[in-house]
């Protein structure tokens, strides 16, 4: 190396890193946590948004039906008012699993006209919604957190035009939000890629040439004249007086170990997502049976919240949109599941079981048909048996010369008694 601390570029790689705060709670790197920066992030982030876009197309794929109340019967015509007027699968269940997704909590706004009807439904925006509560964690009102533009004032909603979709362990406040731990996970990861974008924009892997020691500093100036020159001109020829050694600043060998290290990122959010690997296109090595178990995951996830949002939907959305007297009921998650359901009826009538049971096992299931469900059984009429006359006195067997007695002819003749 040279010696000569002209030659040489100072290195400030060892002072204090700028533009990280530290949050009020607890020294770390961490910002304090912020929603709308976790949202840029999961925007960003491919394997994050695409794990949560997989999961709303799964709780999508399944079917929903409504039935009344009382009899349990197929109610079309409420199910096509859902359909047509509320959009109730693509404004409702749609935004309401993200919100759930997201937050754990969702806000279902029941929206009236001058004479109280319900006009629409609109699913809110969590993160902008504050619940005020009692002690108890009853909701009192609701109240946005963003003011109108045109008064400055806050927006706010009677609980009787909210539905409040809670899904969390706590009574009192918010349902605690994933986002929080996922939000420090995204921001390792984030800080992982910035530093090897600083690798790449600052040229930490280009060469390091080295003179040895005792070579003459008119030849180690004539070498930097040189390759100022020409340092953008790859045809040039490498001309250089003197003993020179060319080293690598970084290894490519390096970047392994930062690829384990976004790969360990990535399973921590699918972790917190709760979303399988092969479900967001990354290839799993153990074979299709694993599969199958990480679907059947999934699929337990997807279900538990389904029930979540039925049990709100029958029990408070429904009666505030005075439909009080019909439920709605998921049908299973996908057709895989639906095909379950059918070899298990298949069992059940193997062992004898009535139509009323196997009815009643598709009702626990969601699956509801307008139709009649099942036929009646052919029944075949009776008909006489041809032998009955077997045992009358004309088929009776005759003795010998019996059958061939004068019976007499025209005014003579006479009817034998076993022709009666």
């Amino acid at each position: 190396m040279v010696r000569n601390k002209k030659y040489l570029k100072r290195s400030y790689s060892k002072n204090v890193l700028t533009n990280y705060s530290t949050a009020t709670n607890a020294p770390t790197v961490f910002p304090n946590f912020s929603t709308e920066k976790v949202n840029a992030m999961v925007d960003s982030d491919p394997v994050a948004r695409g794990a949560v876009n997989h999961f709303i197309d799964k709780f999508m794929e399944g079917n929903f039906n409504v039935v009344k109340r009382e009899s349990r019967e197929y109610d079309s015509e409420f199910e096509d008012l859902l359909y047509s007027k509320y959009k109730f699968r693509t404004e409702v269940l749609r935004k309401c699993a993200l919100q759930l997704k997201y937050y754990n909590n969702a806000f279902v706004e029941i929206v009236r006209d001058t004479e109280g009807k319900t006009k629409s439904l609109n699913v809110l925006d969590t993160y902008t919604i504050e619940a005020i509560t009692a002690p108890n964690g009853d909701p009192i009102k609701y109240e946005s957190k963003i003011p109108d533009p045109s008064t400055g004032e806050k927006p706010s909603w009677d609980k009787k035009d909210i539905v409040w979709m809670k899904m969390g362990d706590r009574s009192v406040g918010y349902a605690p939000l994933d986002f929080k731990a996922l939000y420090e996970n995204l921001l390792s990861k984030e800080y992982v890629k910035r530093y090897v974008a600083w690798l790449w924009k600052t040229g930490q892997y280009r060469l390091i040439y080295s003179f040895k020691p005792g070579t003459r500093d008119p030849d180690i100036q004539s070498w930097m004249a040189y390759n100022r020159k020409h340092e953008n001109n790859f045809s040039a020829p490498f001309i250089a007086k003197g003993e020179l050694e060319t080293k690598i600043l970084r290894d490519m060998g390096e970047t392994e170990s930062i690829e384990r290290l976004l790969k360990y990122y990535d399973s921590q959010t699918l972790i917190l997502l709760r979303i399988s690997p092969i479900d967001v296109g990354i290839p799993d090595a153990s074979g299709r049976s694993n599969a199958d178990a990480q679907s059947n995951s999934l699929g337990t996830t997807i279900t538990s919240i389904k029930k979540l949002v039925q049990d709100y939907v029958n029990d408070e959305l429904f009666p505030k949109m005075n439909k009080g007297n019909n439920l709605i009921l998921f049908a299973p998650n996908d057709r895989f599941s639906e095909k379950q359901v059918f070899e298990n009826i298949q069992i059940m009538k193997s062992i004898n079981m009535t139509d009323e049971v196997v009815q009643e096992y598709l009702l626990d299931r969601g699956m509801v048909y307008k139709s009649k469900l099942f036929k009646e059984e052919p029944t075949m009429e009776t008909i006489a048996n041809p032998r009955d006359l077997d045992m009358a006195p004309s088929r009776s067997g005759k003795g010998e010369g019996e059958a061939n007695k004068k019976v007499g002819t025209g005014s003579e003749g006479t009817t034998r008694d076993d022709q009666l």
